[in-house]
């Protein structure tokens, strides 16, 4: 990955205002966006400075992988041995001092992340250090200041940089891909967990064969009928449920490319929608007209999910619409926290270059729902849809 002197600026100015000399971050997002190296199992550590100037610190094993990223200098160590037993936060402690003695020296002003944190899966194991890594910076370097940045990082996740744009794009563009065969697939007769298949292999079959891509795929699941009412829960789930003619299915998918996410949901119907049907998905689509044409920077994003939620209501689904417009995007791909919110209590101000998704959505209880739900950016004239496709009431009838 090339250099971004447009990111490694952003940090800059950060840590001026801030008054901090450095960021030393463990968390995979926080890695990736101090590095451009997105971690496997999550015991790396990325070191930048006010300067600009990045390090690494990785297993030995994904040193390899951390190459594609614009780190300066990388500091490989092994977690583990079979010449010792010792957790991976002591193993760190050496090679995190010798990355910071190299950038920093001694007695710096260094901020962290050791805090509260919601992270998207990098494999099936994640390795989260949360307060250990205080300890251990303050342990590698004892003469320094190490406090949390946690905030600053958050607004430094909060709008994503042209190259990352181009990411998410990517990552979308596969998605389509993805959507495009799924559809294809889906039929009467066949299960939610098969119907979830078609639409999450091709995830990755696409994307890593991609040769400007590393690492690329994702989540996709399918709730029918009735479960289908239950997607406004905090996660979605395929069953063993069988499709039926005439009525709706959910897909919900996250895909990624190298650490970078979308946020994407369609709602589809076997055979012709009846006129709730009809009713539930044109109120979804006023909504999302609504909210996107809200969209402009400037805007608060409680003014966007108002837009939207009061479509919803003068079609008497306001109490069904059960969650926020929506949440930053592109660091992760389900996070409430991440900037900015589209809630109704959200202060966030609206920039260019803030990547969030706008997902209006319907759900009844024993009848089933609907959501529609598109990975957006802010630019200086308003909002452009990176998920762009399969975006009409008419592309949505199987």
């Amino acid at each position: 990955m090339e250099r971004d002197g447009d990111r490694l600026s952003r940090i800059a100015a950060a840590l001026e205002a801030a008054e901090l000399d450095a960021l030393a971050c463990s968390l995979p997002s926080h890695v990736l966006l101090l590095s451009g190296y997105w971690p496997v199992v999550g015991v790396s550590v990325a070191i930048v400075t006010r300067s600009g100037q990045a390090a690494l610190v990785v297993p030995a094993d994904e040193q390899e992988l951390a190459q594609a990223g614009w780190a300066a200098s990388i500091h490989a160590f092994e977690p583990s041995s079979l010449k010792r037993l010792k957790n991976v936060a002591d193993v760190l402690e050496v090679p995190l001092r010798s990355a910071l003695v190299g950038l920093c020296g001694l007695g710096a002003r260094i901020g962290c992340d050791a805090g509260l944190a919601s992270q998207p899966a990098s494999y099936a194991a994640m390795n989260i250090y949360g307060a250990e890594l205080l300890r251990v910076l303050r342990a590698a370097a004892p003469k320094s200041h190490i406090s949390r940045a946690g905030r600053l990082l958050a607004k430094l996740k909060a709008s994503l940089t042209p190259g990352e744009i181009e990411r998410v794009l990517l990552a979308c563009c596969i998605a389509r891909e993805a959507f495009r065969e799924g559809r294809a697939a889906l039929r009467p007769g066949i299960e939610e967990a098969q119907a979830a298949a078609h639409f999450t292999s091709p995830l990755g079959a696409i994307g890593t064969g991609m040769p400007e891509v590393q690492r690329a795929g994702g989540f996709a699941m399918c709730m029918s009928g009735p479960n289908s009412a239950q997607a406004s829960a905090a996660y979605a789930r395929s069953r063993a449920r069988t499709l039926q003619a005439g009525e709706s299915v959910l897909v919900h998918c996250n895909s990624y490319v190298d650490g970078y996410w979308t946020d994407i949901t369609r709602t589809y119907v076997l055979g012709e929608p009846d006129a709730r049907q009809q009713q539930i998905m044109a109120a979804i689509f006023e909504a999302r007209a609504a909210a996107l044409s809200a969209i402009r920077p400037g805007v608060r994003g409680a003014e966007v999910d108002r837009a939207a939620r009061e479509v919803l209501t003068g079609h008497g689904f306001g109490a069904e619409f059960r969650h926020a417009t929506g949440h930053g995007v592109g660091f992760a791909a389900i996070d409430p926290s991440a900037l900015p919110r589209l809630h109704p209590k959200s202060p966030d101000v609206l920039a260019p270059g803030m990547v969030f998704n706008v997902e209006p959505a319907v759900y009844i209880d024993g009848w089933g729902g609907a959501r529609h739900c598109d990975t957006v950016v802010v630019t200086e004239q308003g909002a452009e849809v990176l998920s762009d496709f399969q975006n009409t009431a008419e592309e949505l009838i199987i």
